[in-house]
Parts: C-alpha cells; structure tokens; sequence
C-alpha cells in the first residue's frame, strides 16, 4: 500500500494524470477501491486541466464506476465529478437508442424531438462518457 500512496501523492503533485492512473490501478489491484477511485478522480482532473476532455471524461467514468463499489462512499475528490459522470434522463434515453443501432432521424421521431435536440444530447453524452463515436457508446453505457 505504501509504494501506491507514495506514487500518488508524487503524481497529484506534478499533476500527472498518467501517474494518477497508474496510482488508480494499482489501489484496485490491491483492493482499495475507494482510494482507487479518488485517484481516478484526481486523474480527471489533472487530463481537464492538460485540455484533454476525452481522457477526462473516460477518467470520471472509470471514478464513478469505482465508487459505486463503495457502498456510497463520498470524498471531496468524488464530488468533484459526481455531476460529470451522471447522464440525465433524457441523455440516457438517446444514448441507448443510439447504442441500439437507432438512427438520429429515428430517434427524433420515436421520442418526439427535433433532430437537432437528439445530435444535442448525443454530443453531451460522449462527452461525459468519453467516446467518440456510436461504436464506444455500449460499452461506455454498460459501464
């Protein structure tokens, strides 16, 4: 456990979102999953402030996923993505259809919205997933 703390102290230091990750993967690997998640936290944070949205996105995602495994466990570093991670309802909703192979077009029209409303959603879903793309949106969801 001492090693893992020590490298990710040193990495929220330099603000080294890499080393937060590997600091991330090594708390899981030794079952410390709360801390796990903290770091991955703080990864987020370090890859929004280097301007990589994506990598942070994926980051926040990966926190959230961990800190569900804690029982409801909640830290400063946690509540700092706990809005980003969150899709809304209606996010959901369109990302899942997309996911299913549903057209923008379609998905307008099965949820009575303008199609622009539906690309709306779909943007600000991969952006708080992390993905790029329909082809990364199940598995992201699934998470």
């Amino acid at each position: 456990m001492a090693p893992a703390r020590a490298a990710h102290a040193e990495a929220l230091v330099r603000w080294d979102p890499s080393g937060l990750e590997a600091a991330s993967a090594a708390f899981e690997d030794l079952g410390a999953l709360l801390l796990a998640a903290e770091a991955s936290a703080d990864a987020a944070v370090a890859w929004r402030k280097a301007g990589d949205s994506r990598k942070a996105a994926a980051a926040e995602r990966r926190g959230g996923a961990l800190s569900l495994r804690c029982e409801g466990a909640m830290t400063p570093a946690l509540r700092a993505i706990e809005s980003r991670v969150l899709l809304t309802q209606a996010e959901r909703e369109v990302a899942l259809l997309a996911a299913a192979g549903r057209s923008n077009k379609d998905i307008a029209a099965q949820l009575h919205l303008s199609l622009r409303t539906v690309e709306n959603y779909l943007h600000r879903a991969y952006e708080k997933l992390g993905v790029s793309g329909r082809a990364e949106l199940a598995a992201a969801l699934d998470a």
